[in-house]
């Protein structure tokens, strides 16, 4: 299977969610900051985002899905797999497990997958009319505890609000967001 082929399969398969039911959301979310008095950081009020190593979606029917990056070169983008079953306990320090109630529920309305760089960089989901946004990428630790933000990189980046993607100070520019609203 050649390159375009492989990517229009992971197209079709994130279309695919559309009419699938959510019923819950985990994931191995990342530190932002590695050590901030001692422990690790995984929220500044400048960071709209969620940063995760995988995202996963348990769906009505009892199945699950992963969704994870692929490293293509110099870039990365966004890819689904069945569910890995990661094993929880595992994960510590700038790693940890967590549900995520905060990311919606429900039936997946839409699916908009956006390629940019020849990746699938991002994908909008609507669920039960919400959004949910999945947007390859990274949050850097500057030496100075600054934070900056790159595309296309290997983390999960997840909005629950997609504009707010809009206003992250990216390292390269979107070339086309998913629509808002």
């Amino acid at each position: 299977m050649g390159r375009v082929e492989w990517l229009a399969e992971r197209v079709r398969e994130f279309g695919d969610l559309r009419g699938r039911r959510v019923e819950a959301w985990t994931g191995v979310e990342m530190a932002l900051r590695e050590d901030v008095g001692g422990r690790p950081q995984f929220e500044d009020p400048s960071v709209p985002f969620l940063q995760l190593l995988s995202l996963s979606a348990r769906f009505a029917d009892g199945s699950s899905l992963d969704v994870g990056t692929y490293q293509d070169d110099n870039a990365w983008g966004l890819w689904p797999r069945p569910a890995s079953g990661r094993d929880r306990a595992r994960w510590e320090g700038i790693f940890r497990w967590r549900e995520l109630p905060e990311l919606p529920t429900g039936a997946i309305d839409d699916v908009v997958v956006t390629e940019d760089e020849d990746q699938l960089a991002e994908v909008l989901l609507r669920v039960r009319g919400r959004p949910l946004l999945m947007l390859a990428g990274e949050v850097y630790e500057q030496m100075d505890g600054r934070l900056t933000f790159a595309r296309l990189d290997e983390s999960v980046l997840v909005f629950t609000d997609p504009a707010a993607a809009d206003s992250v100070v990216w390292g390269t520019a979107r070339r086309s967001p998913p629509p808002a609203g």
